[in-house]
């Protein structure tokens, strides 16, 4: 496994487990260098970034960022997304940011036979575009073969897996056998995080050599302090006192992202800090069953639903301290972004590699744990100083670590490396 995180990363790309790497470090930072040079005198390298989203969330916001940062000069950039409604919406911002679009969907969530048809089609339009690298990004460890398979009918060279998600257990037998056959057919497997990494090599096959992380990264340049009359229209908006202490998150409510858990906590954070409020932003399946606990708590009148919101920054303008409850994550954009806005943060998946740093630039608490998440929630609220300080560090944290020009960079670099 490799790490690249440096502006200059190729310079300290090379396989783990290899002590003499100097020369080896050198000659793939001139094969970056000469193929840039090559890519300009002859035409630009042709990527193409693959989703098979079936919602919005960060993922799509990580391929949006990487379309719009890849540099132009030596990449035009492609992009293959689902036809499927409830992605629309970034599929027209993806477009945006790209050269080229086409919406396909070689899986089944239609029909078997549009299925079939949709993997002709993604066949046919590989071969039109004549693609040089292919980037699929997939929500989970799951699925994507079919895309595989047509892009290596199609004459792609070069193919790349980033899976937004690892493996929490062990996967059944023959899932887990496929996938593992799926890690040795992809020429790279790019991972979103330290802990990412290291999650799937636990479950599945991750070869060293061909595996890397690059860390999720948000264009900082995007969050930029919200006018006051639009926090006060949001706080009239959502019924929420001048004076409130505003606990938010920005989240789809679906299984695993521990909601549950900052609700429960409500009740302990109010002990301390009266004037707390919770603004959770977000929709999804769970949303009737996570009102259902705010009325058992009691706290009805103390918690808001903003529901699904295409731009969350101003939301989290007014947002004191930031929480994201995911019991097992990693890198999340939700998170960065809160960052990058200065906000005070408490996760509960920290650890190496991550953007929050426990006590410098947030708070880890402990996950599957509302006393833990409400103790350092309150030592936020109850410290001015403290919040403003740890916004000022995760914000400064984001820049240094977490840029999505820093991820362009790094990934534009390995785009144009010679095999």
């Amino acid at each position: 496994m490799v790490t690249l995180q440096d502006n200059d990363a190729l310079s300290q790309y090379a396989p783990l487990g290899n002590e003499d790497t100097t020369n080896e470090i050198q000659n793939v930072s001139a094969d970056v260098t000469a193929e840039q040079n090559d890519t300009v005198a002859k035409r630009r390298l042709r990527v193409l970034l693959f989703t098979n989203s079936v919602a919005i969330g960060g993922m799509e916001e990580h391929i949006e960022l990487l379309a719009r940062h890849l540099d132009r000069k030596y990449f035009e950039v492609f992009a293959i997304c689902p036809d499927w409604k409830p992605t629309q919406a970034f599929t027209r911002s993806l477009q945006a940011v790209t050269d080229h679009l086409a919406e396909i969907t070689p899986d089944r969530r239609h029909s078997f036979w549009r299925f079939l048809k949709e993997s002709y089609l993604m066949v046919r339009q590989l071969r039109r575009w004549k693609i040089d690298v292919m980037h699929m990004h997939s929500t989970t460890y799951r699925g994507q073969h079919v895309a595989f398979i047509a892009a290596r009918v199609a004459g792609v060279k070069k193919i790349y897996i980033t899976e937004h998600l690892a493996p929490e257990t062990d996967l059944p037998t023959y899932e887990h056998l496929m996938r593992n056959l799926f890690s040795l057919m992809v020429d790279k497997i790019i991972c979103v995080s330290e802990k990412n990494y290291q999650a799937r090599a636990s479950h599945i096959y991750s070869p060293r050599d061909r595996t890397i992380v690059v860390n999720n990264g948000v264009d900082v340049n995007d969050f930029t302090p919200i006018p006051s009359k639009i926090q006060n229209a949001l706080r009239e908006q959502h019924d929420l006192p001048a004076d409130a202490q505003i606990v938010g998150t920005v989240v789809r409510l679906e299984k695993g992202k521990g909601l549950d858990d900052l609700i429960a906590a409500l009740p302990l954070i109010r002990e301390r800090c009266p004037r707390a409020y919770l603004l959770i932003v977000g929709d999804g399946k769970l949303r009737g069953a996570l009102e259902q606990q705010v009325d058992a708590l009691g706290m009805r009148e103390y918690v808001r639903f903003a529901g699904f919101q295409s731009d969350p920054r101003p939301y989290l303008g007014i947002i004191d301290t930031f929480v994201l409850p995911v019991p097992v994550g990693s890198a999340s954009i939700g998170l960065l972004e809160a960052m990058a806005m200065k906000r005070a943060v408490v996760i509960t998946f920290g650890g190496k590699g991550e953007a929050v740093i426990h006590g410098e630039s947030g708070y880890c608490a402990e996950p599957l744990n509302p006393p833990s998440i409400a103790h350092f929630v309150a030592e936020i609220l109850s410290d001015p100083q403290r919040q403003q300080a740890f916004g000022e560090a995760a914000r400064q944290r984001v820049e240094q670590e977490f840029s999505a020009q820093r991820v362009a960079r790094v990934l534009g670099d390995l785009y144009l490396q010679k095999s």
